[in-house]
């Protein structure tokens, strides 16, 4: 296994702990479900003050898995200029989550998730050990799909913490 990234990364990489194909396309429908489950009334609500609500949380998982893909994308066809970083905090701030109905975040993320996972499942092994280097520091295609994955576990568990 190729996995090479910043050590901010590892914690979401630790919470994949099984076999990466299957979380990857098991998590759509997980995804979607989830999403659909959260009550209307919760859909804007923030645990505390200057915390990101329910739906910039989501906003920023589709975010973040966007960019994340295109990461892999790019290593994998060969780009060899270093990848940029990006703020979470301005995307965040930027979006228009609070105008966007949870039900098409929902099916946003599914169908976002699906093509991820054709992505992923169309890249051989010698692929997925591609490295390059995003935000400054070094990283390998497979460490990407571990952090989308990741990524997404360790928000549902905040989600499901301290949200709900």
């Amino acid at each position: 296994m190729n996995l090479v990234h910043a050590p901010f990364y590892q914690g979401y990489v630790d919470l994949v702990e099984s076999d990466i194909k299957n979380v990857l396309v098991h998590q759509a429908s997980e995804i979607s479900v989830m999403i659909n489950n959260i009550p209307d009334q919760k859909w804007n609500y923030r645990y505390e003050k200057g915390k990101w609500s329910v739906a910039q949380v989501i906003q920023h998982c589709i975010d973040t898995e966007r960019i994340m893909a295109y990461r892999a994308l790019t290593l994998s066809r060969g780009e060899t200029k270093a990848l940029a970083g990006f703020s979470e905090n301005l995307y965040a701030e930027a979006s228009e989550y609070c105008k966007l109905d949870k039900s098409k975040m929902a099916e946003d993320f599914y169908y976002l998730r699906k093509s991820h996972q054709s992505l992923f499942l169309s890249m051989p092994d010698k692929i997925l050990k591609k490295e390059g280097v995003a935000d400054g520091n070094p990283i390998s295609i497979l460490s990407l799909w571990y952090i989308i994955v990741g990524h997404w576990k360790h928000h549902q568990k905040v989600l499901k913490d301290r949200y709900f």
